[in-house]
């Protein structure tokens, strides 16, 4: 009897592997013969050939006629007057993207609220004044002949004030110790964006000027026409003109604009300073050009109101950090017959035209004493000093149309 070498299972005389774990029986291995036949390769030779099939080339003449055929066909696409339209637009189009522009409103209407909060620096009391120009429609004398551009609706102060001699809004009282006063002036208010179509084509000359504007060919407060430098400035700066007006005034401005560097100040300089320094702000550059004006016989005259330092009108009208602002109006006589007022702002390089970015709040009446006194809005005396903080800003706005200006 035979034994499994590996788990001691018996072995029958037939087993060549233990019944019990299925290891082999040594010396019973039986081989398999594996009967092996080539496997029948069909010769590539002994197939039948693939059958190819020639197509007889096409003549000389089929080529020519298929060729003259697309071309006619293409050159009629081309030529087709929707296709001269297509492509023209399209250009067009490819241009118009391309092209550099400024995006300017048409019409701006906000409402301007402007508070202003009094108080002393020292203990004490004091008797103080507060005096502010009123904002009015424009225009009014003297831009007459001049397109609507301001509007203003809705006027309303908390306290009311009183009118003083120049027509000024006034609040006069007395402070003592830690009060406060405060004072609010709100209104609502349409600007319309100016831009005359005028060339020095269309200007008359200096001897074409209505009558009625004298006044503002005289000496003012810190406008002084009749001083020699300014006088022989203003000679030099008409030369070659013919006296045309509008020439005159692209004179005025390129020199003033190429030649003066813009520095603010507090307090307006006199046209014969600023001559001396070279350099100004927005008040500065209005006078002396006015005063250059005058000198060469054109009317000019300033006009004050404010601006917004920050400007966002990509997602809306955000309109912040409103302050003072001074340009000059003039009289063009037109060649035409009649005459318009155009406006000049110096400090932002607008010649003749004026954004919907401002607020007019007072214009020049050829009285300096007015002049000065818009400057000097606060006054007070008593045993402290009296002094006022201001907060305006546009509580809502609104952008009505659009223009696209290749230049400003």
């Amino acid at each position: 009897m035979k034994l499994c070498d590996f788990c001691g299972f018996y072995v029958g005389p037939e087993d060549i592997k233990c019944r019990n774990c299925s290891n082999p029986i040594p010396g019973r291995q039986v081989f398999e013969e594996i009967d092996y036949k080539p496997s029948k390769i069909e010769s590539k030779q002994n197939s039948a050939p693939e059958k190819i099939i020639y197509q007889k080339p096409k003549g000389k003449l089929y080529n020519f006629i298929r060729k003259t055929v697309i071309l006619l066909i293409l050159t009629g696409i081309v030529i087709a007057p929707q296709t001269q339209t297509l492509v023209k637009d399209s250009l067009n189009y490819w241009d118009e993207m391309n092209k550099p522009y400024y995006n300017i409103p048409e019409s701006i209407e906000l409402t301007m609220v402007r508070n202003f909060t009094i108080y002393l620096q020292d203990e004490g009391y004091s008797d103080y004044s507060l005096v502010i120009s009123k904002p009015e429609d424009r225009p009014t004398w003297p831009q007459q002949g001049e397109t609507s551009w301001q509007s203003i609706t809705d006027f309303k102060t908390n306290p009311d004030y009183n009118e003083n001699e120049a027509g000024r809004m006034e609040w006069a009282n007395r402070i003592e110790g830690q009060d406060r006063n405060y004072i609010e002036i709100e209104y609502k208010v349409k600007i319309n964006t100016l831009r005359p179509d005028l060339t020095p084509e269309d200007s008359g000359t200096v001897e074409d000027i209505p009558e009625g504007y004298d006044i503002y060919l005289q000496d003012e407060w810190l406008i002084e026409p009749s001083s020699s430098d300014i006088s022989n400035l203003s000679n030099q700066l008409s030369n070659g003109t013919e006296g045309n007006v509008i020439k005159i005034l692209q004179n005025i401005y390129n020199y003033i604009t190429y030649n003066y560097t813009y520095k603010q100040s507090s307090i307006p300089k006199s046209c014969d300073e600023t001559m001396e320094n070279m350099f100004g702000d927005c008040d500065d550059f209005s006078i002396l050009f006015a005063s250059i004006a005058r000198a060469a016989g054109i009317p000019a005259w300033l006009e004050l109101g404010k601006i917004p330092a920050f400007i966002d009108n990509r997602a809306g009208c955000d309109l912040r950090d409103w302050g003072g602002h001074a340009w000059v109006n003039t009289v063009v006589p037109l060649k035409e017959g009649g005459f318009t007022v155009v406006n000049i702002d110096l400090a932002n390089s607008y010649f003749m035209w004026m954004p919907a970015y401002r607020i007019s709040d007072w214009v020049d009446d050829g009285n300096g004493d007015n002049l000065y006194s818009y400057y000097y809005l606060f006054s007070s005396k008593g045993t402290a000093k009296a002094t006022y903080l201001e907060n305006s800003y546009v509580s809502n706005c609104e952008i009505i149309g659009n223009l696209k200006l290749e230049q400003l």
